[in-house]
Formats: structure tokens, C-alpha cells, sequence
């Protein structure tokens, strides 16, 4: 049963949802899909946001972001990687920097992996966002790493919001936990989608 999401919530407010099953993927991530010298893009959403506590162990690893709440995260960290913020217009309700600025600096870095996360995802609309300035970005990013890998845990799974981030065939890899649901599952490795369940 698809349920739809138009209205977008706050940051903080995200933080609370499902805060287990999202560190759950944020560990995963960072322990399977980085490795030294790698260059991360990482966008704003709350479970990509929680992959940073991770990544301490890395040697000369590259970050690059546009949400502020990351790279407060990532703050901590600058004395073993390499941190890098796009500029652009920071909205208030995601706390991320969006506009054509923010597209113009994605379109010009050369990625190993991008973490991406969104609000929704159905068989029938892909992945989607209620915010068409975060879905312009989260596309440059996409547009710029070798390997797009997408957190999305199980709350995120029947919801159709306003619009496709990216097609289903640019997803390499697709994390969640072990609540998603098996048709949805079966659908998105028949599409040929790596699908991870932790």
C-alpha cells in the first residue's frame, strides 16, 4: 500500500525516527562501502549524517557535503580527512545548501561513492523527495561518483512523494533493515539493484 508524503519534515525532527534501524545502516555503510583514499560525497539526510561517527579509522579520506548538520559532525573529525561544503542558499527546514551554486560545485568533483538517502520509495515511482531544489543536488552528486549508494530504512518503504530523486537503474546499492517489505525487496533485485538488509 502506497502512502503519499508531501509535506517535509524538519531535520531534527528525523532524528528520532526509527533512530536504531538508521545507525544500524550508518554503521553498515561505513564499514562496507569505504575504504582509504576513497572520496565520499554524503548529502544531508539523517541517516547518511550518522554514517561520520564511522569514519574515524580511514586514512586520507575525502568528505564532501551539503548539509550543515553533517558537516557539524564532520567538524570533529577534520584532523584525520579531508572536508569539503558546497555553497549555494541553506534552507531552513533541511538545514542543507541547494540552488545552482550547490549543482555547480557537485558537477565538477570526481567521486568514488555518493551515500544518498530520501523520503520515499515505491515499485512503481522509484525513489522520491518532496523538495525539487534538494532533488537538483542530490542528482549533481549522483552525477559525480562512480558508485551511488542509497540508505533507506524500512519506514521510508511504501511512500510516494513529490517527485523521482534518481531512476532505479543508476542504484547501485540499496540499504535497509530487515522490517522492509519482501515484494518491495524481490521488485528492487529484479530491477538488478544490490539489495543489503541489515
Amino acid at each position: 500500500l502506497e502512502r503519499g508524503d508531501s509535506a517535509e519534515p524538519l531535520f531534527d525532527s528525523k532524528r528520532v525516527l526509527n533512530p536504531t534501524a538508521k545507525e544500524r545502516l550508518a554503521r553498515y555503510a561505513a564499514e562496507h562501502f569505504v575504504a582509504d583514499g576513497d572520496i565520499l560525497l554524503m548529502e544531508a539526510g539523517t541517516t547518511v549524517a550518522a554514517m561520520v561517527k564511522y569514519l574515524a579509522g580511514y586514512q586520507h579520506l575525502t568528505v564532501i557535503g551539503n548539509g550543515l548538520a553533517t558537516m557539524n559532525e564532520l567538524a570533529r573529525l577534520v584532523a584525520n580527512l579531508n572536508v569539503y561544503c558546497c555553497g549555494g542558499m541553506l534552507r531552513d527546514v533541511a538545514l542543507t545548501f541547494v540552488g545552482p551554486q550547490a549543482e555547480d560545485y557537485f558537477r565538477n568533483i570526481n567521486a568514488t561513492t555518493c551515500f544518498l538517502s530520501a523520503t520515499g520509495i515505491t515499485a512503481s515511482e522509484g525513489i522520491t523527495d518532496p523538495s525539487p531544489l534538494e532533488i537538483q543536488v542530490k542528482r549533481a552528486m549522483a552525477a559525480s561518483a562512480d558508485r551511488i549508494i542509497f540508505l533507506l530504512d524500512s519506514s521510508k518503504f511504501g511512500v510516494r512523494s513529490l517527485s523521482r530523486v534518481v531512476p532505479l537503474s543508476d542504484v547501485d546499492i540499496l540499504v535497509t533493515d530487515s522490517d522492509a517489505p519482501s515484494d518491495l525487496i524481490d521488485a528492487l533485485r529484479a530491477q538488478r539493484i544490490d539489495v543489503r538488509i541489515v
